[in-house]
């Protein structure tokens, strides 16, 4: 274990008394506020902090269910363990057993970094049973923040500014509706599962003060939060939300035309090229478990049919093993995507929003767009922004029959 520094577990009551009074009074201050808010999300830290290993460089007060531990100082290491759902602290040569601890900001700034990573808010360890889950418990207004310059460019001179402020809306109705969902352990992920969340070090002053002036403002339909979706590329066509995540139709999700020069033109994907061998496609099969060992032969590829926005709804692989055996793989909507990949294998394919031709030995894509197509199309929205349309505006484009509102409402 690494222990670059005395923890303090208070030994003297004196100096106990004066941190836990100057920690209460700061509490006290904040939520005196006129505008304090007590709206809290859970965002999981999966991927972002390790759940073994805690790195503390902040000053912060470790809590467990019922009581206040220690004062951990700046450039000690916390290791976590887990075991039938009861969690064990190694710290300073203690350890501490709990179902949960929660470690709080001993500064006024409120800020806890972690890892090299700086977050504002609490993060709580807890076991889900059979693993560690590290949540960042933080206003819902700080994690807006936290995720909205990672989820779209922020520009130069403002030029950006309105569709920041759009996509604020969009950030903060999704994770309300996440918080509704409620999940046990947490609310939300903190990467592209749900949206990617970067804490305090992926905050921006413009993108905060996006933020600032759309403050408890979400999207609503017939009064209740509506059903959120955003992308990067539309490629001038939206898609409707039943093609891809919903069963029903959802009214102001049912795909737009986005411009008859489309907006989101300015889009470095706005058109793409991806070619493979016919080779690669067996394998990305293979690899999909859609075929049971490499000894087959592309015969044919092609799109049977497409949505109405372009996209391609099924396209149909044909395949002939090496004792001659032929095989039709049919693939469908989004899942095109997870399995072809781009031709690199980095990524999903950038949208399916394509044609399809057969050139030699190699299959070629030309494609247009960046993402699943439904809902707000975020490079769409930036060129809306830098021709004057207020966020509103935007928000009324890209889901019809919407009304904006106050959370609290």
């Amino acid at each position: 274990m690494i222990s670059c520094a005395p923890a303090k577990r208070f030994p003297e009551k004196d100096e106990k008394d004066e941190k836990i009074e100057k920690v209460e009074k700061i509490e006290k201050e904040e939520m005196a506020k006129p505008d304090f808010s007590f709206a809290e999300i859970r965002v999981s830290m999966q991927g972002i902090i390790p759940s073994e290993s805690l790195i503390i460089e902040s000053r912060v007060f470790l809590y467990d269910d019922k009581n206040k531990l220690f004062l951990d100082e700046v450039g000690n290491t916390i290791n976590c363990y887990e075991n039938d759902g009861k969690i064990t602290l190694e710290f300073n040569e203690q350890n501490f057993d709990g179902q949960k601890f929660v470690l709080v900001s001993a500064e006024r700034e409120e800020i806890i970094k972690i890892n090299g990573k700086k977050f504002r808010g609490k993060i709580q360890i807890s076991s889900s049973g059979n693993s560690l889950e590290i949540v960042n418990i933080i206003n819902l207004e700080d994690y807006v923040k936290g995720v909205l310059a990672k989820e779209m460019p922020v520009g130069k001179n403002g030029e950006n500014f309105e569709a920041l402020k759009a996509l604020a809306v969009c950030v903060r109705t999704y994770a309300v509706q996440k918080m509704k969902d409620g999940k046990l352990y947490f609310d939300i992920y903190a990467d592209t599962r749900d949206q990617v969340y970067g804490g305090l070090d992926a905050e921006k002053p413009i993108s905060n003060m996006a933020v600032d002036e759309t403050k408890n403002i979400i999207l609503k339909h017939h009064d209740n939060p509506a059903l959120v979706y955003y992308h990067s590329t539309c490629g001038g066509q939206t898609e409707a939300s039943q093609n891809v995540f919903t069963k029903e139709n959802v009214p102001y999700l049912a795909g737009i035309k986005d411009g008859s020069d489309p907006y989101c033109k300015i889009s470095p994907r706005f058109e793409w090229t991806e070619t493979y061998s016919k080779e690669l496609i067996i394998s990305r099969l293979k690899s999909y478990s859609l075929l049971d060992n490499q000894n087959y032969s592309l015969d044919d590829i092609s799109i049977i049919n497409r949505f109405s926005s372009g996209r391609v709804n099924e396209m149909e692989i044909k395949v002939i093993s090496d004792g001659g055996e032929k095989k039709s793989i049919i693939i469908k909507g989004n899942e095109i995507r997870s399995i072809i990949r781009t031709a690199d294998g980095k990524m999903i394919l950038w949208s399916t929003l394509f044609d399809l031709s057969l050139e030699s030995n190699s299959i070629v894509l030309n494609g247009k767009g960046f993402g699943h197509g439904v809902g707000l199309c975020q490079w769409g929205a930036i060129a809306l922004s830098r021709k004057g349309w207020n966020y509103e505006d935007i928000l009324n484009h890209y889901y019809p029959v919407t009304e904006t509102g106050n959370l609290n409402d």
